[in-house]
């Protein structure tokens, strides 16, 4: 069944956006005067806000290529106090990839102002408003509606240069750009990979600011904005391969609802991977610093090396046991699992040693007797990590 026939189901109401409209180049305004060397400044035009047109601040780049080459690309998003980091695109660039990022709450990345906040521009749309709170808005005026579509229309122009292979264009997007990453990941079907940072799906199941935000709506916009906004309801439209990269102690995006949003969103796809690291804290800077983001980059578009794949993962109430296919060595396993996680943002991880047997690309692990929760982690020799699933024992909660 293809994705449209699917998304007529009664469960799934029609999109809310024209993706017609929003996969033809939209008009394109320079800003040379905020140009940065190879990297360029220019607004988009972008869909209505309460009667007024808008636009959309942008920085973009693209490689040069010898004559007839044409190079992957990028579209990155921005996370909640974020704007349109030239630094990104620059990082993109020298890795090879054409790039672009949005400012998507109608800001211009200039210098803040004396409330810390970006300065807004004349043709500004809807910024965010904490977590949901314009849910009683019209839908076509609310953040989100506009985030989405202005990711997909950057989409648009990227796929418009003649050295862009429209092929290999993917998305990457940090804490609430991981958020939008996640449900433009099931819109926007031209995308050849997708890379939410932090951000996930199931934020009505959180037990922080998310999961408040819906508890305080009426009951009946609680389950229209599930439906619109929680990536969770796009899941099932997903066909393109995702990394998920988080942080062991998120302070926003508890790991299991992680965890299950890389399960629901896999759709079968063994070029999907999760990566969860310890240290690694919550900003765009680190962020966007995981190698694995450019290697499962570098594998989908160029041929890269992949990051090594779970194939299967049993877990018994005394061992796990992972089945993994990997191109270079796995110089280490690790074992990593909780006894305690009534609140998931205060979990104590403990590690022990995984056994990796030899010539079977097999991993074993003993489980504690008082495991609440566990994962595996695989570290191959370069250094990259990829971790199975969260596995949580229901019968001890």
């Amino acid at each position: 069944m293809g994705k449209e026939s699917q998304n007529s189901n009664e469960n799934h109401p029609p999109l809310p956006w024209n993706l017609e409209s929003l996969y033809q180049a939209a008009h394109v305004v320079s800003i040379p005067e905020m140009d940065d060397d190879q990297i360029n400044a220019m607004m988009y035009e972008a869909l209505p806000y309460q009667g007024k047109q808008t636009r959309v601040f942008a920085y973009y780049g693209i490689p040069d290529t010898a004559l007839g080459a044409k190079v992957p690309g990028v579209v990155l998003v921005h996370g909640g106090g974020g704007t349109a980091f030239k630094e990104w695109v620059k990082l993109w660039n020298d890795r090879g990839y054409a790039a672009i990022a949005m400012d998507l709450e109608g800001h211009l990345p200039t210098v803040k102002n004396k409330d810390g906040l970006w300065p807004e521009h004349d043709w500004s749309g809807p910024s965010r408003q904490g977590e949901f709170a314009d849910y009683a808005s019209p839908v076509e005026d609310q953040w989100m509606f506009h985030a989405v579509a202005n990711v997909i229309l950057a989409h648009s122009f990227l796929r418009t240069f003649e050295n862009v292979d429209s092929d290999q264009i993917g998305l990457h997007g940090i804490s609430w750009g991981g958020i939008v990453t996640g449900i433009v990941a099931g819109v926007d079907e031209r995308f050849s990979f997708a890379i939410p940072v932090y951000g996930c799906g199931y934020l009505f199941e959180a037990s922080n600011k998310y999961g408040q935000s819906f508890q305080q709506m009426p009951l009946e916009y609680a389950q229209k904005i599930k439906q619109l906004w929680d990536p969770s309801s796009y899941f099932y439209r997903i066909t393109i391969p995702m990394l998920w990269v988080n942080w062991s102690h998120d302070p926003h995006f508890p790991l299991h609802l992680f965890s299950k949003s890389y399960q629901a969103s896999r759709n079968g796809n063994m070029d999907s991977s999760l990566s969860i690291h310890f240290g690694l804290r919550h900003s765009h800077t680190a962020g966007w610093k995981p190698p694995e983001i450019y290697a499962f980059a570098d594998h989908i578009t160029k041929g890269g090396r992949a990051l090594p794949q779970i194939l299967r993962k049993e877990v018994t109430v005394r061992e796990v046991v992972v089945v993994f296919r990997s191109e270079l060595p796995i110089v280490k396993a690790e074992l990593r699992y909780a006894t305690e996680i009534s609140n998931w943002f205060e979990i104590e991880w403990l590690s022990k040693e995984a056994h990796i047997a030899c010539g079977s690309n097999e991993i074993r692990a003993l489980l504690e007797e008082n495991t609440s929760a566990c994962f595996i982690q695989i570290t191959d020799e370069r250094g990259y990590i990829v971790s199975t699933p969260m596995h949580i024992f229901t019968h001890l909660n």
